[in-house]
């Protein structure tokens, strides 16, 4: 399944933070590609990314839950399950 073959939307390049839990810090990510199924984002090397996390795109109002569905150095791809 391709979840970025949708008509992309938002711009490449915004930051995001990623959340894994209520005691862990936000994570700092960029969003490299969108669709309104999901998204890949650039990640710091060498950090662990938790299989769900919850997604905040700079200049949107909604938080979206997001599980891992591929993993690749510096870069992760996030299927949107639903806002939070």
């Amino acid at each position: 399944m391709n979840l970025l073959s949708a008509q992309p939307s938002g711009p490449a390049g915004t930051r995001g933070e990623i959340f894994a839990d209520s005691g862990s810090p936000a994570l700092d990510c960029r969003i490299l590609n969108m669709s309104a199924a999901g998204a890949t984002l650039a990640v710091p090397d060498g950090v662990a990314v938790p299989e769900t996390i919850t997604l905040a795109i700079a200049g949107e109002f909604v938080m979206r839950r997001c599980r891992v569905v591929d993993r690749r150095r510096g870069r992760i791809t996030v299927a949107f399950e639903m806002p939070v």
